[in-house]
């Protein structure tokens, strides 16, 4: 929905739905415009008037229970604005910000008003902490003070399933930058974060009952803690965004064989043994998987979901094997493949067993025939398009996840925004396709469960650089579809809320000539670089040119930063002890001159 330009038609509308509550107009604007929100709300109006937000306000919590959201919130604003607003439990004043639960309002519906306050209510925590974040992208700063348009939206995403995977097997991924994978959900109202814990590289969740399995990491063993991913999960669940574990099998499991070779491979088959497919024809091996993923369950509590994997599993001469033969007998079934899709069905069960429902990626096909079908209760994310086409699991009964390759597949670059905003979140495009392909189109009548972007492969070191933009895109295509705005007007908010996050996340800037920039950039001549500290920072930001990250002992960057060929610029700030404050900001800038003819 578009903001009416008509301002007096606007401001009547809000004087009636504010009648009898005393503005404070703290800086009254005649041409006052929608605030700068990605991804734009269902329902928004927007007066004339403003309200100034300043170190009298405080941030209230109608209860107990969102007081740890209101202590994000008051550091989030800190950061972006430099003001620090006290947090209390309670009522509010005027002047103050309000989060409150209303029990009326359901799943992520929420409401943020605007008046002589602003009042931010959701029936549950996640929807109040997506009412935050639209309050932190409407923040005005001018001349050094902190504004809030009046303003009235009634907000909630029109796909439940809203999702990041970050690929943290192939790739080590250090806690904090999972951290920013966070912070960039919160921002962009991406409500789940999808980690892709183990795959044939690395296992990345450590296992108390089989404490082998990381063992053999590409990383030399290196993996996550349990207290680093409890507290990785309690990060999350206060910004509103809850992380589902992944543990890829049967196939892409090549590390739990080279672990565990005796409990996990498929042994004596010919020309070749399955190197990265595990044996779960045999019971102990069940039983193993039945136990690791109740250790993740316990870890990842607050995930209503647990991600099997699924996709991709080599099983060609399996039914050589003495494991295969017995359960082909024992259950009756003809091949290897029947007995896959018996596994996904008994990994179902697992999984339910520990209260969760399980995600799969699309790797077992329609088979109306099949002596095995897989449960309805299973969600798929269809990215292949080619197993199981996904109007065909809609009419089936699964509910389905858009995760097709084209364009939501981002590997190390992948697809434009421009590609990603054309799309449409019932548009599901395979590998290669081109922009003109349309692909498999779900009708309007048939339900979409949501959308997941996945990041593969990636260095965390490009991971926020190359998703900033992209995920914000995907969060504009998927939370509402009946927005009318252009790219230039969407591209317009996300220059504002991509100020924001770097605030958030770097607490600096980068500038070229006046102008911000993140990520990968690409010039036909030399640059010349200014780094300037968030409103709410306060220290030293030092940088270096080889990729590595800065030290107390880098040089600073106090002045103009000359940048003459391509070079992998990273920059921190750090306060007047040298701790570093923030996370690195990381970019690639290419110089590319252009060839006269």
């Amino acid at each position: 929905m578009n903001v009416s330009q008509n301002t007096s038609l606007i401001s009547r509308v809000l004087a009636v739905l504010f009648a009898g509550i005393p503005l404070i107009a703290t800086a009254t604007q005649p041409g006052n415009v929608a605030p700068s929100l990605v991804p734009w709300p269902q329902k928004i109006q927007v007066g004339a008037a403003s309200i100034g937000i300043g170190a009298q306000s405080k941030i209230v919590a109608r209860t107990e229970e969102l007081r740890p959201l209101a202590d994000v919130l008051a550091g989030e604003i800190s950061l972006v604005s430099g003001l620090q607003l006290a947090v209390k439990v309670g009522t509010p004043g005027a002047g103050d910000i309000f989060l409150s639960l209303e029990p009326s309002l359901k799943g992520e519906a929420h409401n943020f008003i605007v008046s002589d306050r602003a009042k931010i209510e959701g029936g549950n925590y996640a929807a109040v902490a997506l009412g935050t974040t639209t309050l932190l992208q409407s923040l005005q700063i001018r001349s050094g003070k902190v504004f809030l348009p009046v303003m009235s939206v009634e907000d909630a995403p029109q796909t439940e399933y809203r999702g990041l995977f970050v690929d943290v097997a192939r790739q080590y991924h250090s806690l904090s930058n999972l951290r920013q994978m966070v912070q960039l959900c919160r921002l962009y109202k991406i409500r789940y974060l999808h980690l892709h814990l183990t795959d044939d590289q690395s296992i990345m969740f450590p296992s108390k009952v089989y404490p082998k399995l990381a063992t053999q990491n590409q990383h030399g063993g290196k993996t996550y803690t349990i207290e680093e991913l409890k507290d990785l999960v309690a990060f999350a669940d206060a910004r509103g965004v809850t992380i589902i574990p992944e543990l890829d099998v049967p196939g892409h499991s090549a590390a739990m064989n080279r672990a565990m070779r005796d409990l996990f491979m498929i042994k004596g088959t010919k020309p070749y043994e399955h190197h990265a497919s595990i044996n779960f024809a045999k019971a102990e091996v069940m039983q193993a998987l039945e136990t690791i993923v109740a250790e993740m369950c316990e870890v990842f509590k607050s995930s209503p979901y647990f991600h099997i994997g699924g996709d991709e599993a080599d099983l060609a001469f399996a039914n050589q094997n003495e494991d295969f033969k017995a359960s082909f007998a024992k259950y009756n079934l003809p091949n290897q493949h029947q007995l896959y899709r018996k596994f996904v069905a008994d990994m179902d069960e697992i999984v339910k067993k520990n209260g969760k429902q399980m995600l799969v990626w699309e790797g077992f096909g329609r088979e109306a025939g099949s002596p095995i079908q897989i449960p309805k209760d299973v969600i798929v994310m269809a990215y292949e398009i080619r197993f199981y086409q996904p109007d065909k699991l809609v009419k089936d009964g699964y509910k389905v996840i858009n995760a097709s390759w084209t364009p939501m597949y981002v590997v190390n670059g992948g697809r434009s925004t421009e590609e990603i905003f054309a799309w449409q979140s019932r548009q599901f495009k395979p590998f290669g396709a081109k922009a003109e392909d349309k692909g498999v189109i779900l009708p309007p009548e048939a339900p979409l469960f949501g959308a997941q972007m996945c990041a593969w492969e990636q260095k965390e070191n490009v991971e926020l650089p190359n998703l900033r933009h992209r995920l914000a895109t995907m969060s504009e295509r998927v939370w509402n579809q009946n927005a009318t705005r252009s790219y230039e007007e969407f591209s317009r908010s996300m220059e504002s809320t991509d100020r924001v996050l770097d605030a958030l996340v770097h607490q600096i800037t980068v500038h070229s000539e006046g102008t911000r920039i993140a990520g990968e950039q690409k010039f036909s001549s030399e640059v010349t670089l200014t780094v300037a500290l968030a409103p709410g920072a306060k220290g030293t930001a030092r940088y270096t040119l080889d990729g590595k990250d800065p030290t107390p002992a880098s040089a600073a960057c106090d002045a103009p930063i000359r940048i003459a060929s391509t070079t992998n610029f990273k920059a921190r700030l750090f306060d007047a002890e040298g701790k570093p404050l923030g996370y690195p900001f990381a970019a690639r800038y290419e110089i590319q001159p252009v060839t006269p003819r």
